[in-house]
């Protein structure tokens, strides 16, 4: 290759660096040690091929997370999507109260993850939290499993809604006016102008908020870790906070490595399935 051809490789590097040091040479790493016995230096023992999968899949904890795992993407996904249509349609006027409604929705953006899940630790204790007050009802956030799934939730939504708010209303707002006018002409009431004029012309938006909700209910732990800890009795326990109770809590290294690689698994066919989908059901035209 001649100087010149390897010229723009070379514009390339300062961020194929950190890639390769951060991201690739760490996973293929990981895939390896799945295969092996890790010791407690982190170095690779005994060659256990794939006797790490056959014991994590005989695991009752590692499927009772896995069940946790769906149970909150099953919880989150159509929540999160409606909450952010809903915010969508109230703030999509032009008067003052819409541009309230729109600095109310971005304000989630300004707080942390690790800040909003210890917010609403407070917010949901069961003793002195300030939801139990305001309803003035002892709700056992923290105790039932059901009710700290919902916190779980809630939590997620309001993480997620300033992102997925900006890329809607965007989509919104850019809507072409054609088809619009036409079917109101056409006498089409308001519920029928936006559920089959608007949002099949939104459909691309909201497929890609639909994919990133999932990607986030697949791989959430740290909410978890600071709002429930896996509590009550492993109830909100999900495969990726397993993954660090198994990697960072009991030095499970060979264990943990495996969950990983289950996990990658999980979130390619998911990949995958979006992009048949999309290539299927979705127009940008």
């Amino acid at each position: 290759m001649k100087p010149k051809q390897m010229k723009p490789y070379l514009y390339l590097l300062p961020a194929l660096l950190p890639a390769l040091l951060f991201v690739y040479y760490p996973f293929i790493r990981n895939a390896v040690s799945s295969f092996f016995d890790i010791t407690i230096k982190g170095e690779l023992a005994a060659f256990r091929g794939f006797g790490n999968y056959a014991s994590l899949f005989t695991d009752p904890v590692y499927w009772e997370s896995l069940k946790n795992t769906f149970i909150f993407i099953i919880m989150f996904v159509p929540v999160n999507t409606a909450v952010v249509a809903a915010a969508v349609l109230l703030s999509s006027g032009k008067g003052k109260l819409s541009a309230f409604s729109q600095t109310v929705f971005i304000l989630p953006m300004t707080l942390g993850l690790s800040s909003a899940a210890l917010l609403f630790r407070f917010m949901f204790n069961e003793t002195n939290g300030i939801i139990n007050s305001i309803f003035r009802h002892d709700f056992p956030w923290t105790s039932s499993p059901l009710a700290a799934m919902l916190s779980l939730v809630f939590l997620g939504v309001f993480l997620d809604l300033a992102l997925d708010y900006l890329l809607l209303l965007s989509a919104y707002r850019n809507l072409d006016r054609g088809p619009v006018e036409a079917a109101m002409l056409d006498g089409c009431g308001r519920a029928g102008l936006f559920f089959r004029i608007k949002v099949p012309m939104m459909l691309p938006t909201l497929s890609f908020i639909v994919f990133m909700a999932l990607k986030d209910a697949l791989l959430i732990c740290a909410p978890v870790m600071v709002m429930t800890e896996g509590g009550p009795a492993r109830s909100t326990q999900t495969i990726v906070y397993y993954y660090y109770l198994s990697a960072f809590k009991n030095a499970a290294f060979s264990k943990a490595a495996a969950i990983s690689m289950t996990v990658f698994v999980m979130a390619g066919i998911l990949i995958l399935a979006y992009k048949e989908f999309e290539k299927r059901r979705i127009t940008y035209r």
